[in-house]
Order: structure tokens, then C-alpha cells, then sequence
């Protein structure tokens, strides 16, 4: 596969003078315009295009999120080019809490600092009001067979992946590979993504309370059984159950990212590959995602902001320069990870690998692992 051009927005020039501390050019916010337009931007919208911005939000007591200043920035160059933008994300998994439903979605994000006032633009949450608007998209020769692609993505034009680049529990890493292929699916495939058959129940454990049964939405529960072929895979009744008496079986951090990069082929073939711009920011680059209830510190400096069309290479140069930057103390990473060129990601968590992601995503032709990186 021919090399792709990633283009990287340094944020660690240093700037010494009280003159250039207060000339407003010299912020990301302003510079993030400049980058946007030599990645090809003014190229990508057409006049009327509906865009979908997809980012992520957090969850309570998240404080390390994307800053929204950085999303109304895009936000507004989309509109300068004609296009209408609404900001988006899908839900998690389970019923019972506020990130599992639309309604709890924006209650998260209107915490967090995203509303239609910082953004300049709508948010939608692109799999519906309890996460099942998606449309099924077969794959071949894939660790997953069948994806369903959040339905508001694909009503879209054009998406655009606003990705705040972390390390992850069992993925190793979430870049725009897993903003994608996680972030872009409606519940049912975030279901398969991480588990490996519908639940179960532990009869000896079941007290036939029917607290999961009621909140069944496909009606599967009869407890103490679960008829599997009606489970429509929320995971919503593990979280009804105070005995412990629903068995998971999660998979193994390996399968997650081969699965993670089948979800992310599907979205990308369904809406038409073309039809991607990707945004990855080396900021507040944390040990976790942003799915958690806190925010650990990053475990090196901010680098910058990267943009390609191609999902695998910007995923790539992203970890290049992560693993190839000087570890801050007071992290989780130890003494030998922090560091230069150490492998910072995979020393945080037990069984990580980086190279499954980026070599299933090679593979099943997602994009070059190869990159020209452009200095803007």
C-alpha cells in the first residue's frame, strides 16, 4: 500500500515572550484552521453537506475530555464552507446508566461542557434514543460477521472523527481506529465487540426477583433462563441483578481489538471511506479512555494535533510520537517506560500489544502503515 500523509500541528514550540503570550494566533484553537485546510478540508465539504462531528463526551466526573473549544473550531469551519454540522456520539452499553441512552448522553455532555451554546451546533446521538438505530453490514474474513452502523452516521454526508488519542484497559490504545469502530456502532455490536455469547444465569444464584426480566427489552428473561435468541445484547441485565446471578463472558483484549478494527472496516465501507476526515489530539493523553469516572494524569506532554484521510496511518504516526516522547513523572507508567522511544501504552496494563490493532487494521486493508508525516 502506497504511503499516506499525516499532517501534525506541533504544540510544543516554545513560546517565550510576553508579545507572543498574548497574540491569539498562536493558540491550537487558531492553528487547528491551518491544519484542517492542509489536510484537505476546503476539499472534503461540499456546499450542504450534512456533517457529522464525532467525538466523545466522557462520563461523570470525566475532566480530561477534547476540550470543546477545539470541536466549535471545526465546528465552524464546516459552516464556513456550507456545510451544517451536528456534533455526535452513540451509547454505551447497558440500560441502567446515564451513558446507555440518549437522553443520559447529553445530560453527560451538558456537564462536560458540550451544549449547542460551546459547540455552535445540534448534538445527536447517532444510535437513538436507547442505543439499537443502527443497520446491519455484513463482513467477510473479519473477527466480526455482522456490524450494526449507528444510523445517524450513515444519514450523514461526511463524518468527521474528532479522537482524544489515550491508552486503553484492553485495547492497549483508542485513537481514531476505536472512535470508529466503537464509537460508531449501535449497542448490539458494542455487545459483540466485548463479549462472547449472550448472558446467562446462575440458577443456584437467581432468586426469580424478576428485576432483570422486567427490564429485558427484547423480553429473553424468564428467570433463571435467558432464551438467547431473543437477547437483542444490551447487557442491561447485569445491572438490574443485585444477586450477581447474570454470567458474562467478556473476550480476551486481543479479540476486542481485532474486533475493534472489524467494526471500524464495516463503518468505513458502509458510509463510503471517502466520505471520512480524521482528527487525532495528542492532549491530556491520559492512561485510559474517556469512558471512565475520573481522569488519570497524561503520561506525557501534549504533542499536538494530527490529520489525515487515512484511519490506520494517523493511528500510527499518533503512537510514534507518543512512544517516542520523554514519560512524565507522578503516572502510571514505571521508570524504564518513561523512557524515549519505550513502549509507553503497553507497559500500563497487563496482556496489551499495540501491534494487533495496527496489524489487524493493515490487514483487513483499512489504510497505510505507512506515513509521510507534514510539519503545518
Amino acid at each position: 500500500m502506497s504511503m499516506s500523509e499525516v499532517y501534525f500541528l506541533d504544540s510544543r514550540a516554545p513560546v517565550r515572550s510576553v508579545e507572543h503570550w498574548a497574540n491569539r494566533s498562536y493558540s491550537l484553537v487558531t492553528r487547528l484552521e491551518k491544519l484542517a485546510f492542509e489536510a484537505g478540508l476546503e476539499n472534503f465539504i461540499e456546499k450542504g453537506d450534512v456533517v457529522a462531528v464525532k467525538t466523545h463526551f466522557g462520563d461523570h466526573g470525566t475532566t480530561r475530555t477534547l476540550r470543546s473549544v477545539y470541536v466549535r473550531k471545526v465546528v465552524q469551519l464546516v459552516k464556513k464552507l456550507g456545510g451544517k454540522p451536528f456534533v455526535t456520539e452513540t451509547t454505551g452499553l447497558g440500560m441502567r446508566y446515564d451513558r446507555s441512552t440518549a437522553h443520559g448522553r447529553i445530560k453527560i455532555a451538558r456537564e462536560n461542557g458540550y451544549t449547542f451554546e460551546t459547540l455552535a451546533a445540534p448534538i445527536v446521538i447517532a444510535d437513538g434514543l436507547l442505543g439499537f438505530d443502527g443497520i446491519a453490514y455484513k463482513l467477510e474474513n473479519a473477527a466480526l460477521r455482522e456490524v450494526y452502523v449507528a444510523k445517524a452516521i450513515l444519514e450523514a454526508d461526511k463524518v468527521i472523527a474528532l479522537t482524544h488519542f489515550t491508552g486503553h484497559f484492553s485495547s492497549s490504545f483508542g485513537g481514531a481506529i476505536k472512535n470508529i469502530g466503537v464509537g460508531c456502532v449501535a449497542k448490539p455490536t458494542k455487545y459483540d465487540l466485548h463479549l462472547d455469547a449472550v448472558p446467562s444465569i446462575d440458577a443456584a444464584k437467581c432468586t426469580r426477583c424478576g428485576a432483570c426480566a422486567k427490564r429485558c427489552p427484547g423480553r429473553a428473561i424468564s428467570p433463571p433462563a435467558i432464551e438467547a435468541a431473543k437477547c437483542i445484547k444490551c447487557n442491561g441485565c447485569v445491572e438490574y441483578c443485585e444477586e450477581d446471578a447474570i454470567i458474562l463472558k467478556w473476550t480476551s483484549n486481543a479479540n476486542l481489538s481485532k474486533r475493534i478494527v472489524a467494526a471500524a472496516k464495516a463503518v468505513l465501507e458502509a458510509k463510503g471511506r471517502e466520505n471520512f476526515l480524521f482528527f487525532n489530539f495528542l492532549l491530556d493523553i491520559t492512561p485510559h479512555c474517556d469512558c471512565c469516572a475520573f481522569s488519570d494524569n497524561p503520561i506525557v506532554a501534549d504533542l499536538g494535533v494530527l490529520a489525515s484521510r487515512d484511519i490506520l496511518a494517523i493511528d500510527r504516526a499518533s503512537l510514534d510520537l507518543i512512544e517516542a516522547s520523554h514519560g512524565l513523572d507522578n503516572t502510571l507508567l514505571s521508570e524504564e517506560a518513561r523512557a524515549a522511544k519505550a513502549k509507553k501504552f503497553e507497559s500500563l496494563f497487563e496482556d496489551l500489544d499495540t501491534r494487533v490493532q495496527l496489524e489487524e487494521a493493515e490487514r483487513l486493508g483499512l489504510g497505510s502503515a505507512e506515513y509521510r508525516l507534514v510539519e503545518v
